[in-house]
């Protein structure tokens, strides 16, 4: 099992992000309080910034192209890891 972490509103959480769940899921798994609304990457409330390896988004309707690739934006409810990591995400 590998260890990921989270800082959230500058608090940090170590959890599991099993192969195949969404990044909110696993944070909301292990009670990690992430900012999150329509859970449908609609609204943009999930953004967050992700490092540490691959991943993609199930669906995007709010990030540019350029916020991906230059900024490591993505949303954390349409988010799947296509890596090992360990994974890196930060949420003001």
């Amino acid at each position: 099992m590998t260890d990921h972490t989270a800082d959230i509103d500058g608090t940090g959480y170590t959890f599991d992000w099993p192969q195949g769940q969404t990044l909110l899921d696993a944070l909301l798994a292990e009670a990690i309080p992430a900012h999150y609304s329509c859970m449908e990457g609609h609204c943009g409330t999930c953004q967050c910034t992700l490092t540490g390896g691959p991943s993609h988004m199930l669906n995007n309707e709010v990030l540019s192209a350029y916020e991906i690739r230059s900024e490591d934006q993505t949303l954390a409810c349409q988010t799947i890891r296509d890596g090992e990591g360990p994974y890196r995400m930060s949420q003001d």
